[in-house]
């Protein structure tokens, strides 16, 4: 029989993507750079403060994780040292990778960049309020990629699996040298803090080029710990896999991570929050129910391995799940009480690293995308403030102390 095989593997993604292009046809969204010119990427935001600025500078990905334009970059690291050099007290870098349905478009009133400027400028406002030891910089820096690829309701929704595709595809060598190059500029200076953001499939963007990042340093330092590469990331909604979250949870698990915070007069303290956390809502149907179909549909011809031990999710369970729907990760939980945010760790959970899985109330978050709440601001604020974020005498260090031997592999 002539005529173009069938897809096997993948066979669904390859019909959805079919009826995606004929639904979306005349409302694409073009693969393109959307900000070209210095003045429409690099931007001071009007405080109305004395003593405060803030910035925002964007960095933007093509759809296999290039730089659209290196000068992106370039200008941005140059931002932040001029910053450095003028703060009193140190400049705070806030890098944000966004998620599906977005992009770096600025003329998108509602769009995700719109939202990263609003944010920015309410952080820059409550620093100002602060003061000393606040830092009194602000550096917001936006990656952008093609997160959006139609502007059709419906159509979009079809849109989700081949858009996590290109997210895995992002989370590479640029995005890589973005974080750790803007990083290495801002502690240029030993007073200015380091945030690093990523909702959605940005979030996973985030873990899964950090992740691996960090196992090799620490590993190379061990007891004698490093500079944290971030001073906190967070994940908002991640749509990330248990199974790749579970690897890395156990590798701080057994070479026994510990976060410390060491003072400009030379006292250390164990930092009370984690280095990285991920915030996951009970009522976020994107990755409580979507992700996981993708997931099934698309291991259906792996081979995988089951559990050996009692109460342990299997291969195939977290390989298709979301962390932070997985009760067998999560380390603690969030909820609203009596008009209050409630935040408390699991009792006896596998999970006691300083990369906390929380699952959260739909009080706190109703939606995959509703990050932006008074209520999830409120819990992300209560975090930051755990290590000290915004306290420009402390610098954040994580340390191995080595392997031990309070646990064994999963699936031995």
């Amino acid at each position: 029989m002539s005529g173009a095989p069938t897809p096997k593997r993948g066979h669904w993604r390859w019909w959805a993507a079919s009826w995606a292009a004929l639904g979306a046809l005349g409302a694409c969204v073009p693969s393109r750079l959307y900000n070209a010119e210095p003045s429409a990427y690099l931007r001071s935001l009007d405080l109305g403060v004395e003593g405060m600025t803030a910035d925002i500078a964007t960095i933007e990905f093509d759809e296999f994780g290039t730089f659209w334009h290196r000068r992106q970059l370039e200008d941005a690291i140059a931002l932040v040292r001029q910053r450095n050099r003028e703060a009193q007290r140190g400049v705070i870098v806030v890098m944000y990778v966004h998620g599906w349905m977005n992009n770096a478009d600025r003329s998108l009133d509602a769009g995700d960049l719109a939202t990263f400027e609003a944010a920015m400028r309410a952080l820059a406002v409550d620093l100002h309020a602060e003061g000393d030891p606040a830092p009194d910089r602000l550096v917001g820096v936006y990656l952008g990629w093609r997160g959006a690829t139609t502007s059709i309701p419906l159509w979009r929704e079809l849109t989700f699996w081949d858009r996590k595709d290109t997210a895995e595809r992002i989370a590479s060598y640029h995005v890589r040298e973005t974080f750790f190059r803007l990083t290495k500029t801002a502690k240029e200076r030993a007073d200015s803090k380091v945030l690093i953001s990523g909702h959605s499939m940005g979030g996973m963007i985030v873990a899964k080029t950090l992740g691996p990042s960090l196992s090799t340093l620490l590993l190379a330092m061990g007891d004698e710990g490093i500079p944290a590469l971030a001073d906190m990331v967070l994940l908002q909604n991640p749509a990330l896999d248990a199974l790749s979250s579970l690897h890395f949870i156990e590798f701080l698990k057994r070479w026994r991570a510990k976060v410390e915070l060491r003072h400009t007069d030379g006292t250390v303290q164990r930092a009370r929050g984690p280095i990285m956390v991920s915030i996951t809502s009970e009522a976020d149907w994107v990755t409580r129910l979507a992700y996981p179909l993708g997931q099934w549909i698309d291991y259906m011809t792996t081979a995988v391995r089951g559990s050996t031990e009692y109460g342990v999710p299997s291969q195939w369970q977290m390989a298709t799940e979301t962390h932070g729907h997985l009760d067998y990760l999560v380390s603690h939980r969030a909820w609203v009480e009596d008009g209050e945010i409630v935040l408390e760790p699991v009792p006896a959970a596998f999970n006691t690293t300083p990369f906390w899985v929380v699952q959260v109330s739909k009080e706190i978050s109703r939606n995959h995308s509703d990050v932006h709440n008074p209520r999830f601001v409120e819990l992300v604020e209560r975090l930051t403030k755990m290590n000290r974020l915004y306290d420009s005498e402390v610098k954040t260090w994580i340390r191995a102390a080595g392997p031990g031997n309070d646990m064994e592999p999963i699936g031995r």
